[in-house]
């Protein structure tokens, strides 16, 4: 399961994306049914419907992401 995330702002998606920079491993950011794009990229995540959550799929072990999830905290939504 993915984690759901709300980047309604420039401001935002650059903060993200600074975050995910300074990971190892991979994280897709999802938009729709078939749209994964890199989380990493700062046009890729810019190209997405931001308006509606985004879900993040984290290519990593469980320690991993649960760090990850903590740094984004601001923007993970139920």
């Amino acid at each position: 399961m993915g984690v759901k995330v709300l980047l309604d702002s420039v401001e935002k998606v650059r903060d993200f994306v600074d975050i995910t920079n300074n990971t190892p491993y991979d994280i897709d950011v999802i938009s729709g049914k078939h749209t994964y794009l890199d989380a990493k990229s700062l046009l890729g995540v810019l190209s997405c419907d931001c308006k509606k959550p985004l879900v993040l799929d984290i290519h990593a072990g469980k320690k991993e992401r649960s760090e990850l999830v903590t740094k984004l905290e601001k923007y993970v939504v139920a």
